[in-house]
């Protein structure tokens, strides 16, 4: 019986693996954030969410090809993974593209395609290795600038494009999706900070682990604060739900292992997305 249980977790794992490795889990951490913006802003025009998440797939895809060398040869085992199964990120990048174009052409609006285009151009240019050859090859190599793309991608196409899609301010949504991107994207900066490679210097390398965590923290709050003097939130439901975020920030550690990562932090979107569905019950 103990035998049957223990395959069951271990094919339940590889399958959760393949789920998370092969982009499908951020495409669905996109899908529920957007999904957010629009049910807080009372959302009038089509939904957005199928076409960000599909949109993160050939993203996230695009840029596994052009990952950076790590110290020491290491790699992680998301990155091992991946190797060891390119048909699968290829199709999901075949699979997003064709999701992406299937739900533009449904929408139909030029306006919208062309801030796609410019979200899709700060997403993709940023791993080329022929941009900026003498600094090491790609945007990458500047100092830092990781965290700031990751979180300005995330922000203007989940919050910023979906409120002025619907006619309403997309600032205050740009800013508070900017800080709750960084907030958990600096997690996995601390985690990779011995894999990166010593060309690609991210917040940890120039601020050290422990700072970057408090600035996390810092990001996380703003966030909080955003959501409940700017939008509207009820303060106690969401104190308790960014708490929860704030510990599974700071007892982030490597050892934890890559679901922890993953999983469970860039799942946390479906948590937020789950407060702001039962606001009207609170």
């Amino acid at each position: 019986m103990k035998r049957s249980f223990n395959v069951f977790i271990n094919n339940f794992a590889g399958f959760l693996r393949v789920f998370v490795y092969a982009n499908f889990w951020v495409a669905g951490a996109v899908y529920a954030l957007t999904k957010t913006t629009e049910i807080l802003i009372t959302a009038h025009h089509d939904s957005l969410a199928v076409l960000n998440a599909a949109g993160t797939l050939v993203v996230y895809g695009f840029a596994r090809y052009f990952k950076g060398p790590s110290q020491a040869e290491q790699t992680s085992k998301i990155t091992a993974w991946r190797k060891s199964m390119p048909n699968l990120t290829k199709l999901s990048i075949f699979g997003g593209a064709t999701f992406a174009c299937i739900e533009l052409i449904r929408i139909g609006s030029l306006g919208l395609f062309l801030h796609y285009v410019f979200g899709a151009a700060v997403a993709l240019l940023y791993p080329l290795p022929w941009i900026m050859k003498n600094k090491g090859g790609g945007l990458r190599s500047v100092p830092g600038l990781k965290l700031f793309v990751i979180s300005f991608v995330w922000a203007f196409t989940t919050g910023f494009i979906p409120a002025i899609w619907n006619g309403k301010p997309g600032t205050w949504w740009l800013i508070e999706r900017f800080f709750w991107t960084m907030a958990l994207t600096i997690p996995f900066d601390v985690r990779d900070v011995k894999l990166d490679a010593k060309s690609i210097k991210t917040l940890p390398h120039l601020l050290g682990p422990k700072n970057s965590i408090y600035l996390a923290h810092t990001a996380i709050w703003i966030s909080f604060a955003i959501l409940v003097l700017a939008f509207g939130l009820p303060l106690f439901p969401t104190f308790l739900l960014y708490t929860f975020f704030a510990v599974i920030i700071i007892v982030a550690r490597t050892e934890l292992g890559d679901l922890y990562y993953s999983f469970l932090i860039e799942g946390l979107p479906w948590l937020l997305l789950g407060l702001v569905l039962l606001l009207p019950y609170l």
